[in-house]
């Protein structure tokens, strides 16, 4: 969960900025008071910075939405931010999809490694060296690349293929005289 908040939360602290000029646009080009043009931009301004230290309740993912819609909406007023509001909206979107994404990642990565070290650690605890386990584990794999799967290429047949490349490389070269 931690890069879907980090994620959400910049999004949210650029979405600070942009309300905040947006509210100083809409002073100018809006029949609204400044009051009210302050009162709505500075709920909102709150809202994202109190979101961003919020994130880590399911709730506020929800929340977030709801600003988004609102940040969409105040379109009405400053013409300019139903560009915005929709661009903020897609990076929400963004933060939430792939945050969570890198974060199950990360899980899946970390559980992978735990395995690991457990693994290590029962060796360990059976008596093998570092030195006897590395050379096991080298054992594995020359057997693994030597045998293979039947069929596949470099497979069962491979160790006499190459028993029989010395033979094959004698005999051409006698039959060909240059």
């Amino acid at each position: 969960m931690r890069t879907l908040r980090t994620l959400c939360a910049s999004t949210l602290i650029c979405e600070f900025f942009v309300i905040g000029f947006a509210g100083l646009v809409a002073m100018k080009l809006s029949d609204l008071s400044v009051g009210t043009v302050w009162t709505v931009s500075g709920i909102a301004m709150g809202l994202c910075v109190l979101l961003s230290g919020m994130l880590r309740w399911p709730w506020a993912l929800q929340v977030g939405w709801v600003l988004q819609i609102g940040l969409v909406l105040s379109g009405f007023v400053v013409p300019v931010m139903f560009v915005l509001g929709l661009a903020f909206a897609s990076l929400w979107w963004a933060s939430i999809h792939y945050g969570r994404h890198i974060d199950e990642a990360k899980a899946r990565f970390a559980a992978m490694d735990e395995a690991a070290r457990e693994l290590a650690e029962a060796r360990a605890s059976a008596g093998e060296t570092g030195d006897a386990s590395e050379a096991r584990a080298s054992d594995e794999a020359r057997e693994v690349s030597e045998v293979g799967e039947p069929g596949a290429a470099g497979g069962a047949r491979a160790p006499r293929q190459r028993a029989a490349a010395p033979e094959a490389d004698a005999a051409r070269s006698a039959s060909d005289p240059a």
